[in-house]
């Protein structure tokens, strides 16, 4: 529960501070003295984003800080799950300069505003007349039908699971977009690729045809050459082997003079036998040199196929183009695999769908299981706040289509006039009758909850008499179960009260400022009757008071 609220620099408060209790906490007030003032400081702890409009103006910070009771497990759990120090009360504290800049702390540890939100979900349910309309939406309907139900758990099951067929369905949209546009390409890189491959390439085999065409379109002048190589070598009187076979023959005749000549004569024998091979292989060059037309048309074409395909593709050789073809293959191969990827991705939506199908239809009967005592006890609170006539009841139809939420569209019913059927709440007219509804639903909803605190603005406008009395009676039967904080500007409410505070309005040093105090049963009894007839001191009014809170 709340216990402490400390307020400084904040609209017209300079400083405050104020102590809540168990029970009803009643704060009441002239219209405009600031009640709402507090309302939007507990806000900004809760989460709220800060507004540099509602900041004194003569300072330089505000500062709001609340101190709640820390011994819910809830709460334990999610500050042992967010790694926040554990103490014996729960600080939340937020800071905002003039800028509008703010800072938030839950126990001295900064943290971010979503995560006070997360927190305050746990501690705080505020309830204020403009909120009273969002129990109109069909969405808030539903959630509060899963709370009531206690299908949350189920509920997340289902989440889960929707998570992952909404993730699914999308990227198999995204692969259908890409198989059509892959298929809008297909066939021109099947061309591609099916030139590429049919040419049967092999690496470095440009580099071989321009050796073979070279060699071809100078053959006649190659073997000449080596006819002409040959002859000069081993054939006629005046062949160079002829020559020195004729020399080293003449020397042979020096051997026995000295022993250096014969070792000349061996050197020139040597010289003679590598001339003659070399020969011998000139020779047979000579005689395999033939120039095949027909086989130089056949390279001649290859090259031009092979020089036409670099240039297409923008390639310097045959190994970058082998490159190309294998990219090429890739691609195919991708395209194919999206299609695989879609039959698939399919199998498993049709899977999750079922699962899906089957955990919505849980969820379903789990509403609708609950909807008969819902409604039963909305009606009882009802006709105790006055309205002996009022139907409510709990409409619920499938939907075609999953939802984040389910197959489940809920709406609530409403009536307050004998012989009316029940409409949507969305169209109540009455202030007064939507606020019973609403205090009806948050009783339950908060009793079932089991909130620490609960926060009432003003949520009594509409009612006045012996309805307020028996709204009022709602709250304090709501505050034997929790901390019920309830803004009224209804005497029959406030005399209710376990604890009753008033705020009212002070000047100093010329300035006005809002202030707050904690009333003594007489001037409890006082500023009751000042709400029934706008005079504190009226005897009748007194009278009234005392009879009110007695």
């Amino acid at each position: 529960m709340l216990k402490r609220l400390y307020i400084q620099n904040y609209a017209l408060i300079s400083k405050l501070n104020l102590d809540f209790n168990e029970g009803l906490n009643v704060i009441t007030g002239e219209t405009g003295a600031g009640k709402s003032i507090l309302i939007g400081a507990l806000g900004l702890i809760l989460g709220n984003r800060a507004d540099n409009r509602s900041i004194n103006s003569n300072n330089s910070k505000c500062v709001i800080e609340g101190s709640f009771d820390s011994s819910s497990k809830l709460v334990l759990s999610f500050l042992e799950n967010n790694d926040l120090d554990i103490e014996n009360e729960l600080q939340i504290r937020r800071e905002i300069n003039k800028n509008g800049k703010s800072r938030a702390f839950i126990n001295d540890t900064p943290v971010s505003l979503s995560t006070l939100k997360e927190l305050s979900s746990l501690l705080v349910d505020v309830n204020s007349q403009n909120q009273s309309y969002i129990f109109r939406n069909s969405d808030f309907q539903l959630a509060m039908l899963d709370d009531l139900s206690e299908s949350i758990e189920v509920l997340q099951e289902y989440k889960e699971l929707y998570t992952d067929f909404k993730a699914k369905k999308k990227l198999l949209k995204n692969l259908v977009a890409k198989e059509e546009e892959s298929i809008k390409h297909k066939d021109f890189i099947q061309f591609q690729f099916d030139e590429l491959s049919e040419a049967n390439l092999t690496d470095g085999e440009d580099v071989e045809l321009k050796s073979k065409l070279e060699w071809m379109d100078n053959a006649e002048m190659i073997k000449q050459t080596l006819f002409e190589t040959t002859q000069s070598l081993s054939l006629g009187d005046e062949a160079m082997i002829t020559k020195l076979e004729l020399i080293i023959s003449q020397l042979s005749s020096l051997n026995k003079f000295q022993e250096k000549y014969y070792e000349l004569q061996q050197r020139l024998d040597s010289v003679l036998i590598e001339l003659q091979d070399i020969a011998a292989e000139y020779e047979s060059m000579f005689e395999e040199t033939e120039f095949d037309p027909q086989q130089h048309i056949i390279v001649q074409e290859r090259n031009d196929l092979v020089i036409r395909l670099q240039q297409k593709h923008r390639k310097n050789s045959v190994t970058e183009l082998l490159t190309v073809l294998s990219d090429f293959e890739e691609e195919l191969q991708s395209i194919d695999n999206v299609s695989d990827g879609i039959i698939a991705l399919k199998l498993e939506i049709n899977e999750i769908e079922k699962k899906l199908k089957k955990v919505a239809n849980k969820l379903s009967a789990k509403r609708k299981k609950a909807i008969s005592s819902i409604e039963k006890k909305i009606r009882e609170s009802l006709h105790s706040l006055g309205m002996k006539d009022a139907i409510f009841v709990i409409e619920i139809k499938q939907s075609e289509v999953f939802t984040e939420s389910g197959i489940d569209v809920v709406n609530f019913l409403f009536s307050s006039n004998k012989g009316h059927s029940p409409d949507l709440v969305s169209k109540i007219a009455s202030g007064g009758e939507l606020s019973r509804l609403v205090l009806s639903l948050k009783a339950l909803y908060s009793s079932n909850k089991a909130l620490p605190t609960v926060i009432f603005d003003e949520i009594d406008t509409g009612v006045s008499g012996d309805i307020a009395s028996k709204v009022g009676s709602v709250m304090k039967q709501m505050s034997e179960n929790m901390q019920v904080i309830a803004i009224t500007h209804l005497p029959q409410i406030a005399a209710k009260h376990d604890w009753h505070y008033k705020v009212y309005k002070k000047e100093v040093d010329g300035i006005t400022h809002s202030d707050i105090k904690l009333l003594n049963t007489n001037e409890s009894i006082e500023e009751i009757a000042l709400m029934i007839s706008g005079d504190s001191q009226s005897k009748q009014a007194l009278k009234m008071a005392n009879e009110l809170m007695n």
